[in-house]
């Protein structure tokens, strides 16, 4: 009887992991995905009976600051890590190296991006489906509730951050400050943020803002909420 070598215990492992379902649920963003946890239940009870080991080695580690939508400063950790498979019969060891990146607005940052590489360090070991195909985007379609999105220059494409200036600075040109402008979306438009006008919302204030008549050019200078609805109105 031949002796079982590090990879075909591991083989063994791909052959017992079939499938693991997706339990996880992102409330946020409305989409499912498989748990750190699940992935770690259905692989580690296969590995310990086989006597082999997955060992974590974080070999680099970056972070950077991000702005999010709503203006607040997150940090984006990124990882790369190296593990290792350990056979504690034979000794035999294979090494592979992943990535991982974690978001968050505290210190926990590094820890998930962690959390995230062993994650799929061991999904794509093992070969494991989950049911998700990159190429497919079904994770877009889900995480927009089944919408379909605009790739292109549509009337509902969120506006970008150049767009948001030139807003802004056409506003500051009338002597409105961003403050009242804000308020003007929200209260028209419904929108909390700018970046959430469409196209065609963004392209009527534009227009609106440029129409504004005024010889206020005091930066400092404030509408009053009757001038502001009156230029909001296009009046």
């Amino acid at each position: 009887m031949s002796e079982r070598t590090l990879v075909k215990k591991l083989a063994e492992v791909v052959q017992q992991v079939k499938f693991i379902p997706k339990n996880g649920h992102n409330k946020f963003n409305n989409y499912k995905y498989a748990t750190e946890a699940d992935v770690n239940e259905k692989v580690r009870e296969e590995l310990a009976t086989r006597h082999v080991m997955m060992i974590p080695n974080v070999k680099s580690h970056s972070i950077r600051e991000h702005t999010n939508r709503k203006g607040n400063i997150e940090y984006i950790a990124t990882v790369e890590v190296e593990f290792t498979f350990m056979d504690g019969e034979s000794g035999e060891t294979i090494t592979f190296t992943t990535f991982g990146e974690g978001q968050d607005a505290g210190d926990k940052g590094t820890y998930k991006a962690i959390t995230g590489a062993q994650k799929y360090a061991l999904m794509k070991a093992f070969m494991i489906p989950t049911g998700d195909d990159p190429e497919a985007d079904n994770g877009v379609d889900e995480r927009n509730q089944g919408e379909q999105q605009p790739r292109r220059n549509t009337p509902d494409r969120k506006l970008s951050e150049a767009q948001i200036k030139r807003l802004f600075a056409i506003a500051s040109s009338k002597g409105i400050n961003a403050g009242d402008v804000k308020k003007g979306i929200i209260r028209d438009y419904k929108k909390t943020n700018a970046e959430d006008l469409t196209k065609k919302e963004y392209d009527e204030l534009c227009n609106r803002l440029q129409s504004v008549k005024t010889e206020k050019n005091d930066p400092a200078y404030e509408p009053s909420d009757v001038e502001f609805d009156e230029m909001r109105k296009g009046s």
